[in-house]
């Protein structure tokens, strides 16, 4: 039986994200191809993809899609307007992906951001907070790809430990 990986990615495309569109769309589209590629040279595991994008909304692109499905990114596809909904798209993300992993899979979160919480009305900083602690004692491995500014505030906000990794700079830096 193989094992199965889940990467969940979720996307701010709030409207300060602007600017950095085609950036993000490549970037995402080389995490597809880094994907693919992963689960091509381990034949032994299926990877399944997640991506939620979100502004004041939460969407799902792909929910469990196949590396084989996956469709790149496009300008269409990713349209940054509008206000920061961090944490539902971070709270949303985490409950489907809980409940749809069987007990043996693995999870990989990986939240882009460049801006913070303005507009979730479903979960705060706490129920994230309690979310990741107890994911993160599953084995969930998750990453925050933000400005360095940013790094101090989720840290703090979210009281995220040090195994959580953090790469700062522009979005595009790969952290694996």
């Amino acid at each position: 039986m193989k094992k199965t990986i889940h990467y969940a990615l979720i996307l701010d495309q709030n409207g300060s994200m602007h600017h950095l569109k085609e950036e993000v769309i490549s970037s995402f589209n080389e995490q597809v191809e880094m994907i693919r590629k992963i689960e091509m040279n381990e034949p032994e595991v299926e990877i399944k993809v997640t991506l939620c994008i979100f502004n004041d909304t939460v969407e799902f692109k792909y929910l469990t899609q196949s590396t084989k499905q996956l469709k790149k990114l496009k300008p269409i596809d990713y349209q940054p307007n509008s206000c920061t909904a961090l944490y539902d798209a971070i709270g949303v993300t985490m409950l489907k992906m809980s409940a749809i992993k069987s007990p043996d899979d693995k999870i990989f979160l990986a939240v882009f951001t460049d801006g913070l919480e303005n507009a979730s009305t479903d979960y705060t900083a706490n129920d994230i907070r309690y979310k990741i602690k107890k994911e993160e004692k599953e084995g969930w491995q998750i990453q925050f790809f933000c400005r360095y500014e940013d790094e101090t505030h989720y840290k703090k906000k979210l009281d995220l430990s040090d195994d959580i990794s953090f790469c700062i700079s522009n979005i595009s830096q790969k952290c694996y």
